[in-house]
């Protein structure tokens, strides 16, 4: 609680609003990898090297680590990050702090991006591709 009141959270600020833009840019296809934005692929990959170990692959936990689906949905960026920069210790888990990681501080964007898309439940689980880069205005 101390933590989120120095943090300044509020009861439902977790939750997108409606007019609020998707983080992520997803593309699906049956029997195929989905295909990602940068930002969320870059994400993927760190988590894969950096959390999975503990979290699982599809990020729905362990015997020693949350499902972060259920962890995240009732966080918001804010409160996130300050996990990963200070750890989370509570009664099911002992996240270290990652701040001064070099492998993860600089991702936490990234991060956020990729989880929220897990969470939302905009992207299975599974392996994803990156989405190729659009360099403007599509042609005619």
């Amino acid at each position: 609680m101390a933590l989120c009141a120095a943090l300044g959270c509020q009861a439902g600020a977790a939750q997108p609003s409606a007019v609020e833009a998707p983080l992520y840019r997803i593309e699906c296809e049956p029997d195929q990898p989905c295909r990602v934005d940068l930002a969320t692929y870059i994400g993927w990959r760190v988590f894969q090297a950096q959390c999975a170990t503990c979290h699982a692959a599809d990020a729905r936990g362990s015997s020693f680590a949350p499902d972060l689906a259920l962890r995240m949905s009732t966080m918001n960026e804010r409160q996130f990050f300050a996990a990963l920069d200070q750890g989370y210790f509570g009664s099911q888990s002992s996240m270290p702090p990652r701040g001064r990681d070099p492998n993860v501080a600089p991702y936490y964007d990234e991060l956020w991006s990729y989880l929220r898309a897990r969470v939302t439940g905009a992207l299975p689980p599974g392996a994803v591709e990156r989405l190729p880069e659009v360099d403007g205005p599509p042609a005619d």
